[in-house]
């Protein structure tokens, strides 16, 4: 009772120390899993932020490169007319660089100028015209852009984007106030598709390695317009990144994630997953390994066949009663050619021979004498005998019981034995000594009899 309850107390201290080990374990993992993952994707995402306002200030260089190509012409033509200038443009501007055909960095974004002496504009482009926002130049955000462009003749000013109400285009015009021999002349324009620009920095919504949007201002500082995932601008940690551009006076707002800054979060269930058959197979390796060495301890303990005293405890016993002050006898019952019973029949009818002799033993000695049994011999340690007398006694009652026939799983087995005794009060308290006795005593009688020869008498009736 007491060795159970030990024993439920160690498999459950187990349990705890395993449930443990892999509870930090888990905790460990996933921090260090996520960890790396947020470090990886907080680097891909800062190099990517870097490349994306590279692109966006590059494309930009484009729209500036041609107003100053529409500025300078205007400059050294003082006198050209409408017709020359949208000539000029046809044949200058709008032809598509020829490397459009052959890479993917190719600046199409650009759909069309526009052009305006004395702030009176007409729109040069291969595009329909219903494709371009219908602007009314004499509301207040149009003249607050052309003021500032008035106001600053060396910068490109930005108005955009613009959604057109009727086609949902988006377009961004950008302006540059011309000055002829220190007058003021008008403005040039670069119409820039906003769409084709995303295209051109390779930016999309819907697929690729990262999430974008975009917020930059419509009529003056009133109203954002967004682009993109818009709640990208509500997070703040190492997966995402935000950055501010400014286009001469005109300032975007860039904010982009990794795709899967959420998968961190997936991995992380997939390890607690490979944790936990980990920690099943833990905890049934453990059980396992207690089981077999229980059995094994037991094994020492109790003999898993007939369900006698093991022989290492039978020796400590045998040895601490042989050094009291009790007398007592020692009874080695030994099977003849017991291992030709395993040959001709199994392991099985062995078995069960075994443990019908115990069963004979059983009925012979007294209820509270010791029996061990070591491969094919029964030892049988007879407590608080008064003479030799009562050894004699079991001695000639257990060959009465030898002689009779077995009759196991339909086979009848005439079995031999030899039987030797020996006491305290004939050799004294010195186990050896009884043992030396007893075993001489097995050795003569083996001798005297007929049947030590190499065969048995061994009879079947099925």
């Amino acid at each position: 009772m007491i060795f159970s309850a030990f024993r439920l107390y160690i498999y459950t201290f187990v349990f705890f120390v395993i449930t443990l080990i892999f509870f930090i374990a888990g905790i460990y993992l996933d921090v260090s899993v996520n960890g790396t993952l947020e470090e990886q994707n907080s680097e891909l995402a800062s190099q990517r932020m870097d490349n994306l306002v590279k692109d966006l200030l590059s494309n930009f260089d484009k729209v500036i490169e041609h107003a100053d190509i529409l500025q300078r012409y205007i400059e050294d033509n003082p006198k050209v007319t409408n017709a020359e200038l949208k000539n000029f443009v046809e044949l200058n501007l709008l032809p598509k660089d020829l490397s459009a055909f052959f890479n993917a960095d190719a600046k199409d974004f650009i759909i069309g100028y526009m052009i305006a002496p004395n702030d009176s504009f007409f729109i040069v482009s291969d595009e329909p015209p219903e494709n371009f926002t219908q602007l009314n130049f004499s509301d207040k955000t149009t003249e607050f852009y052309l003021d500032l462009a008035r106001r600053n003749p060396r910068d490109v000013i930005v108005h955009g984007p613009i959604v057109s109400p009727r086609t949902h285009e988006i377009n961004i015009f950008n302006r540059k106030a011309v000055y002829v021999e220190g007058k003021y002349w008008g403005y040039v324009g670069v119409i820039v598709d906003f769409y084709k620009l995303l295209d051109c920095m390779n930016l999309n919504s819907e697929k690729g390695r990262f999430v974008y949007s975009i917020k930059a201002y419509l009529n003056k500082e009133e109203r954002d317009f967004i682009w993109g995932d818009s709640t990208l601008f509500k997070h703040r940690d190492l997966v995402y990144r935000q950055r501010s551009v400014f286009f001469g006076k005109h300032r975007w707002d860039l904010a982009l994630k990794v795709r899967n800054a959420g998968k961190a979060a997936e991995l992380g269930n997939k390890v607690y997953f490979i944790l936990f058959l980990f920690y099943l197979l833990a905890l049934i390796l453990v059980f396992y390994l207690f089981k077999y060495f229980s059995e094994l301890k037991n094994s020492k303990e109790v003999d898993p066949i007939t369900l006698t005293i093991g022989h290492d405890k039978f020796l400590k016993l045998v040895k601490d009663k042989i050094n009291g002050n009790a007398d007592h006898g020692v009874v080695v019952l030994e099977l003849i050619h017991f291992n030709q019973i395993n040959s001709c029949y199994d392991f099985t009818i062995g078995d069960k021979l075994l443990c019908e002799v115990t069963r004979r033993i059983k009925n012979v000695v007294s209820y509270n004498d010791l029996i061990c049994r070591v491969g094919s011999q029964f030892i049988v340690l007879m407590q608080n005998i008064r003479s030799n007398v009562d050894v004699d006694r079991v001695q000639s009652e257990l060959y009465d019981e030898m002689e009779k026939n077995f009759n196991i799983d339909e086979v009848s087995i005439n079995l031999k034995a030899v039987i030797g005794s020996s006491s305290t009060i004939s050799k004294g308290r010195s186990y050896n000594e009884i043992m030396n006795e007893i075993s001489e005593s097995i050795l003569e009688t083996k001798k005297s009899m007929k049947f030590f020869s190499r065969t048995t008498d061994l009879s079947q009736n099925e």
